[in-house]
């Protein structure tokens, strides 16, 4: 294929590079008698397309509209679930903790053990040899130990927290009850 030729569009009449480097022959004059009569067919065909891709546009709007009216009102139901849970959800985040916790202290350990030294440590400085997995591993488990850490120790207190802002509550209505109340004894 020459360089100079063009390939046209699906429907459009290729021109080929007869046309742009003929006998001497000016071809000019077809060529834009073509253009001009092939130009309400192009408008009509880009004018489909684009009414198409309109389309398509609105309704993925539409249903991205429709799913996101959604989210916050699971979101709120999801939270309130893990509040009223709280006891049980500060228990769940210590337990991964304490693994965590156990599993970063297991690994370091075996990092220190398998950690390179001497002429293997000047390798992998240099980047000739690679360390081990677990001396790569034993940051990144430790980081996620932290996290978990720092998580567990939130829910703890605000457990704490809710459990005697409750507690305070249930005082405050018992004291406000008189004494000669039935209910006053229990």
């Amino acid at each position: 294929m020459n360089v100079k030729e063009r390939i046209g569009k699906p429907g459009e009449p290729d021109s080929g590079a007869s046309s742009l480097a003929d006998d001497g022959q000016d071809r000019a004059g077809d060529a834009a008698t073509a253009s001009t009569s092939e130009r309400p067919a192009r408008k009509a065909a880009a004018n489909g397309y684009a009414r198409a891709a309109i389309d398509t546009a609105k309704t993925l709007a539409a249903v991205t509209a429709s799913g996101t009216r959604n989210i916050p009102g699971k979101v709120v139901a999801k939270v309130k679930a893990l509040d009223a849970n709280h006891k049980d959800v500060a228990d769940k985040i210590d337990t991964v903790s304490m693994g965590l916790g156990i599993t970063s202290g297991v690994v370091s350990a075996g990092a220190v053990l398998a950690a390179p030294t001497g002429l293997s440590a000047i390798g992998v400085a240099l980047g000739l040899t690679s360390a081990p997995l677990i001396v790569t591993a034993a940051p990144i488990v430790g980081a996620a130990a932290a996290v978990t850490g720092a998580l567990s120790g939130g829910a703890y207190f605000y457990s704490k927290w809710k459990s005697s802002k409750a507690a305070k509550e249930e005082r405050a209505a018992l004291d406000s009850q008189p004494l000669d109340s039935p209910d006053a004894g229990q």
